[in-house]
């Protein structure tokens, strides 16, 4: 029992880098004196290399947003910080800029009420999000393993078992979780506001509209020929013409 347990641990390894980018610990030199030398084009060059390796590091989304705001881009670095806010929500640094870039905007999207609970499950249903489930299955996973070496006295009581095999279904939903999360990542299409006459109507036979500030982020759930509907950073899911939206 013990050694099928081995092999499939080994196999949920192989199987975990697929989700999870390989962090890098440092950026390259090269990267480093470009920022040091406040050489920003050659900077966001090095980034973007990187981002071809590693889509998915909300770091490298971070560091490309602050190259974008020390060239007054504002648009384009609160995006940036955005993306890396959605890859890790626990990343203080990006949240942080990102309040910064926001403040020097002269619009702000207005903040509506919204539940807790609901927040929460748009989190957990993000497709951002696999990373976390492929993580706390790994642990279940881990766990189980572990109450294999207990003594045997207490393996075969009945609330042992029980744990045991909930540990057990929970993990196998958790991977089932990480791996749908993973496989829609890839359709999950991000665009941004860069336009300063940029509206949000009801319907797109709506003559009356409210601004949506520049430098917003959106994702698009609905496409016409010149019309997306898109949801909001604040949740509200609206209508807003095409050639104000720009994909990134």
């Amino acid at each position: 029992m013990k050694f099928y347990f081995i092999i499939a641990t080994v196999l949920n390894f192989a199987s975990f880098s697929v989700w999870a980018d390989n962090a890098k610990s440092t950026l390259p030199l090269q990267f480093q004196q470009a920022m040091q030398n406040k050489n920003w084009d050659f900077a966001n060059v090095c980034i973007d290399s990187m981002l071809q390796e590693a889509p998915y590091q909300d770091q490298l989304w971070y560091n490309k947003g602050v190259v974008y705001y020390q060239q007054h881009l504002l648009a384009e670095s609160i995006a940036c910080f955005q993306k890396a806010i959605l890859l890790n929500p626990f990343n203080k640094d990006a949240k942080d800029n990102l309040l910064v870039a926001q403040s020097r905007l002269v619009d702000r999207l207005p903040n509506y009420f919204d539940f807790i609970l609901l927040r929460w499950w748009k989190l957990l249903s993000s497709p951002y999000f696999h990373t976390y489930w492929a993580f706390t299955a790994l642990g279940l996973w881990v766990l189980i393993g572990l109450s294999m070496y207990l003594p045997k006295a207490l393996q075969t009581k009945k609330q042992f078992r029980i744990v045991k095999n909930s540990m057990l279904f929970l993990s196998i939903c958790f991977f089932i979780m990480a791996y749908f999360s993973w496989s829609s990542l890839k359709n999950t299409t991000v665009f941004v506001v860069q336009s300063d006459q940029a509206m949000q109507y009801a319907t797109p036979m709506s003559k009356l509209g409210t601004k949506v500030p520049y430098g917003t982020i959106v994702s698009v759930l609905e496409r016409t020929p010149n019309w997306y509907k898109v949801a909001l950073p604040n949740g509200v899911e609206t209508w807003m013409q095409q050639q104000t939206l720009t994909k990134f």
